[in-house]
């Protein structure tokens, strides 16, 4: 069996993100990014342990819904850094998040050519990524944040391909 796209990864984390968008709204705007980051830890967690088990107990969600859901919400936290400098967060509308949202994704998939090495990727890099933020909260310096979440995002991208 091959492995999916970037493109088709691309559509199902957007398709996502989208329904969670009507569902829930920008409810994440009033969030700060350490709360987003909390989230993230949860799931990272989550996957380590499945793979620590070698099987998940809840089967109604995938541990590749849990990937898109990671990769969602750092893409969440790129918007943010974006609209701090850009919008007002108050005045952002859906439409401007959806165009964020998809820039962002041709940025990453830009970064994921230049960036498939082989390299060894685990979930355990991305916990450890994870707990360097929490530990180092307000510390990093923007433009370095960008691109510490960026490697981040390919990171979790190349884990969900090879999950599919």
């Amino acid at each position: 069996m091959s492995r999916p796209s970037i493109n088709f990864i691309f559509q199902k984390c957007r398709k996502l993100f989208l329904d969670k968008l009507i569902d829930y709204d920008l409810s994440w705007k009033f969030l700060k990014n350490s709360s987003i980051i909390d989230q993230i830890l949860i799931k990272v967690v989550r996957i380590k342990n499945i793979q620590s088990k070698g099987y998940q107990e809840i089967k109604e969600e995938k541990i590749t819904d849990t990937y898109m859901d990671i990769i969602n919400y750092i893409i969440i936290i790129l918007i943010k850094l974006d609209i701090f400098f850009i919008l007002n967060i108050d005045t952002i509308s859906r439409c401007d998040v959806i165009f964020i949202y998809n820039q962002k994704f041709e940025k990453i998939k830009n970064c994921i050519h230049k960036n498939s090495k082989n390299k060894i990727i685990s979930i355990k890099n991305i916990l450890e990524n994870i707990l360097y933020l929490k530990k180092n909260e307000g510390k990093v310096a923007f433009k370095k944040l960008e691109k510490f979440y960026l490697k981040m995002l390919i990171e979790t991208i190349f884990l969900l391909k090879k999950n599919f």
